[in-house]
């Protein structure tokens, strides 16, 4: 495009977005993937989502209405090609990329297609980034951060402040993610438990070492079920750390009382049937996107004092935050919460109406629209002046 078509595209009534995740196999990023799909959408522009062909939530994209999908077949090395093409042949102004391998993909795809359309990467890590890796995202893309905690991130590395940067929460689906009786009883019926369950759940990843600190749930839970006998628990997840998990429960005397199931991407009904979300991640965390989840299904959350983990809630409104690898301050939120069953209600209540107001998808959407019209109104400019 020359600088005329950019600031032209700027202003377009409906623009165009590409949108590439090469893995979209059921992480909090391929989540936030799809969900963003969805906020663009509603904010009137044309999406294509570019996934893998074989990925574990492409049924999932096949079915979302209103959503364009290039599925990516051949070898990952084609991909900037392939990307290009569509490019140059839908007249996209914007590519938006992802996953941290997914940076490349894009700015190549970019590259090749005649430097058609803006570049955008989303950063979802706390991970350090790369020296190499900030040039070249300085000199090609435009980034967003999703959370202060990851903008500051990047700043640390970023001194002189190259990176173009802004920060844009994640956004939830409130429609999909709301309170409700059907499934709540669905859920705790096929667990097996007695009406009166007190239900805390866990839902993440549980890799080695740490996974998203189920140890540590695991050993609050022993102290929680010897003052609150009504108590039972949930762990949802896959990883290596399974085994060993189980093992801790029974040595603990938690058989029957902690429960296992494996992730689904069905996560709204899973929420509805919980008490309370615990979240106490112990390595890194650069938002909590499942903390967002389940206040916006009225629940309650504990959550570590962890990165971006304290921007998703107010600690003492909406739940409590608790030090990281500390099983007695664990287990004592935990306690305080089935303490007052009412007052942890009104807790999830609250945390209804803060997702609405701070995390909704119209949110998401205007922030990110806006975003890549500023862009492509800057690129024009950049390229009207270099002519």
């Amino acid at each position: 495009m020359t600088g005329s078509d950019l600031i032209a595209a700027a202003f377009a009534p409906q623009l165009r977005v590409l949108v590439v995740n090469s893995l979209l196999d059921g992480g909090g990023i391929d989540s936030h993937t799809l969900t963003l799909c969805r906020a663009l959408q509603l904010q009137g522009c044309k999406v294509t989502l570019a996934a893998p062909s074989g990925a574990q939530w492409i049924a999932t994209a096949r079915q979302m209405h209103g959503i364009d999908l290039l599925e990516l077949g051949a070898a990952r090395i084609a991909w900037p090609a392939i990307l290009a093409r569509h490019v140059r042949e839908q007249r996209m102004h914007v590519i938006h990329a992802h996953h941290g391998r997914d940076y490349w993909v894009a700015i190549l795809a970019w590259m090749l297609s005649g430097r058609k359309a803006e570049v955008v990467v989303t950063r979802h890590m706390m991970t350090r980034l790369k020296e190499r890796t900030r040039r070249y995202l300085a000199a090609f893309s435009n980034v967003i951060a999703v959370s202060n905690a990851v903008q500051e991130s990047l700043h640390l590395v970023d001194p002189e402040h190259t990176l173009k940067l802004r920060r844009i929460y994640c956004g939830i689906d409130t429609e999909r993610f709301q309170a409700g009786t059907v499934q709540r009883h669905r859920v705790r019926d096929a667990l097996g438990l007695p009406p009166d369950a007190w239900l805390y759940a866990l839902i993440g990843g549980a890799q080695y070492p740490e996974g998203k600190g189920q140890l540590y749930f695991v050993r609050a839970a022993a102290e929680v079920l010897s003052r609150h006998r009504r108590s039972h628990f949930l762990c949802v997840g896959d990883g290596d750390m399974i085994p060993q998990l189980r093992e801790e429960a029974n040595a603990l005397g938690l058989s029957g009382r902690l429960h296992f199931l494996p992730f689904e991407h069905d996560v709204a009904s899973l929420m509805q049937a919980i008490d309370v979300l615990v979240h106490p991640p112990v390595g890194s965390e650069a938002l909590g996107l499942v903390i967002l989840e389940a206040l916006s299904c009225g629940k309650p959350v504990i959550g570590t004092a962890l990165d971006g983990i304290p921007e998703t809630f107010i600690d003492g409104d909406h739940g409590v935050l608790v030090p990281p690898r500390d099983v007695c301050r664990l287990a004592e939120a935990m306690c305080q919460l089935a303490r007052d069953p009412g007052g942890a209600a009104q807790m999830g209540q609250r945390g209804r109406r803060w997702v609405e107001a701070n995390f909704s998808l119209a949110l998401l959407g205007r922030e990110t629209v806006q975003l890549y019209r500023d862009c492509l109104l800057a690129a024009g400019r950049r390229k009207r002046r270099a002519s």
